[in-house]
């Protein structure tokens, strides 16, 4: 007998947004739909997070996988980066403005360090490579390790 393993939808708003990134940690799924978070603000250290906000939204996308797929997922960034991240149950929006319930993984703690450039560089393709707004990609570039310490750590928040 074959057992069918559920799915549900995750927000995925770092480089996990792209099928590629979800096939090299050994994720596969059949959809990726775009779309924005409200509340939320982009915050990229040393990976990225989001911080609560009732001036902002974040966009990435709406990918259904499995329990199994989100625990190997961050079970890796843990692993590799000693960043633990936990589920919110948000209410995301899709680019075709429908609305679908999802979880999002976001972490209480990390440090100030700043991202590397390759790491920037992936997550902005990534944005991108899915089709949300250029202004979003010129967004996360500016959170490169050489803005960080031209502007003390200031970010442009997004309109």
């Amino acid at each position: 007998m074959t057992e069918t393993l559920s799915r549900i939808w995750v927000f995925f708003y770092g480089t996990f947004m792209h099928p590629s990134v979800l096939a090299e940690h050994g994720v596969t799924t059949t959809e990726v739909v775009p779309a924005r978070l409200s509340g939320f603000q982009l915050y990229v250290r040393l990976r990225v997070n989001l911080v609560r906000t009732d001036r902002s939204y974040v966009y990435g996308t709406l990918v259904p996988i499995t329990h199994e797929d989100i625990a190997k997922l961050y079970s890796n960034i843990e692993e590799c980066f000693g960043l633990k991240y936990f589920p919110e149950p948000v209410l995301a929006e899709a680019l075709d403005g429908t609305l679908r319930p999802a979880l999002c993984y976001i972490t209480p703690h990390m440090s100030e360090r700043p991202a590397d450039r390759d790491y920037i560089n992936q997550l902005a393709e990534c944005v991108r490579a899915m089709g949300l707004p250029e202004w979003y990609a010129l967004y996360v570039e500016s959170f490169g390790p050489e803005e960080a310490e031209k502007s003390g750590h200031r970010r442009v928040k997004p309109n």
